[in-house]
């Protein structure tokens, strides 16, 4: 029954690729309503270009078109500083919202958000913004739906988990789940993490379905007698043999066609052209063996030659931080789009 199908985004939308970094990630929200989003939060990586900048983001993808419910719960918003005014504008208007709630089949089903503590960490550009800590915040929020009626709470939580020394999964998601009841499901992000089964915390699933886009997670509930189960879960790859929506390709070629007019052409290069080669992996795992890394000298030296050939000065020494290298180069052709995922962070 789709009409009891909700799709939800667990933030770190508007980075990472040729398509939404270009132009700020404007295309993503409103091609995020045209797949059909019922809600997306926003991630710390929407805070790279800065509050005032996200701020336009969300305004400029409203004048082009509807866009789908955005959840920043427990954002605090300054009232001495005006770095965060514009964002603040879009919570009166309910662009962006704290809470969210659903009606399925005679069910009231309740939203919140968090911006977890690692997440805050690696968003310096947040500021004038923070943020209240989860448990506190996620236990009002708790209360707050249920006063509505709420049958079913989820938190979004882009907060994420993480793994111990026996290799059991732990971290900020697995310590809301202990530590607030009322929670009855967890759709958790920001660490990447790949979960092929639910993990089952004090009777709450929490789930993660990785990075990148590069699963959909369905997780099938039933609802009786006022308690929810697991009926099913999944990862569903997204690759070709689900056919693509013709008006979401529509509007992904168009943006190619854009990003090949403005940025690529001028290079003499189209957007699947071919531009690089290779036949053995090059990669730079941040949780892995880093220091054996092939993705992350080869960068180093590229800016290394590209700073000595294009600068006066030049330089003697080159280094790249592991964090900001996000994908690998595997065997075979590379596009321009494939290469520029190997470090598309920031403006």
């Amino acid at each position: 029954d789709t009409d009891n199908v909700l799709l939800v985004d667990a933030g770190d939308e508007m980075q990472g690729s040729l398509l939404s970094n270009v132009w700020y990630g404007v295309p993503v929200i409103g091609t995020y309503n045209l797949m059909g989003y019922n809600a997306a939060t926003l991630g710390n990586h929407e805070f790279d270009f800065g509050p005032v900048k996200i701020a336009g983001i969300i305004s400029s993808s409203m004048s082009k078109g509807d866009i789908p419910p955005l959840l920043l719960s427990n954002a605090v918003l300054s009232a001495e500083d005006s770095g965060d005014d514009e964002l603040e504008k879009l919570y009166d208007s309910e662009s962006i919202q704290r809470k969210l709630v659903l009606t399925r089949d005679g069910l009231k089903i309740g939203f919140f958000s968090l911006l977890g503590k690692d997440a805050v960490e690696v968003a310096p550009l947040a500021f004038p913004v923070t943020f209240e800590k989860q448990t506190a915040f996620a236990k009002r929020m708790v209360r707050e739906l249920e006063r509505e009626g709420c049958d079913l709470i989820i938190c979004v939580s882009h907060s994420g988990l993480s793994k111990d020394k026996k290799g059991r999964w732990t971290g900020e998601d697995v310590r809301l789940a202990k530590k607030v009841r009322g929670i009855d499901v967890i759709i958790s992000g920001h660490s990447h993490s790949l979960l092929s089964e639910p993990l089952i915390v004090k009777g709450v699933p929490v789930i993660q379905t990785g990075e990148y886009g590069q699963n959909v997670g369905r997780l099938e509930l039933t609802w009786k007698n006022g308690r929810i189960g697991v009926t099913d879960y999944r990862l569903i790859p997204v690759d070709d043999r689900i056919a693509g929506d013709s008006d979401v390709i529509e509007a992904i070629e168009a943006q190619q066609s854009l990003v090949t007019q403005e940025i690529l052409a001028p290079l003499g290069i189209g957007y699947s052209d071919q531009v690089a080669e290779t036949d053995f992996l090059l990669e730079c795992n941040e949780q892995g063996d880093f220091r054996s890394s092939n993705l992350g000298p080869m960068i180093a030296d590229a800016i290394h030659s590209y700073i000595n050939h294009h600068s006066s000065g030049g330089c003697d020494i080159s280094m790249v931080a592991v964090g900001v290298i996000r994908d690998r180069m595997v065997p075979g052709i590379m596009t321009a789009p494939d290469v520029f995922r190997i470090m598309s962070l920031g403006s």
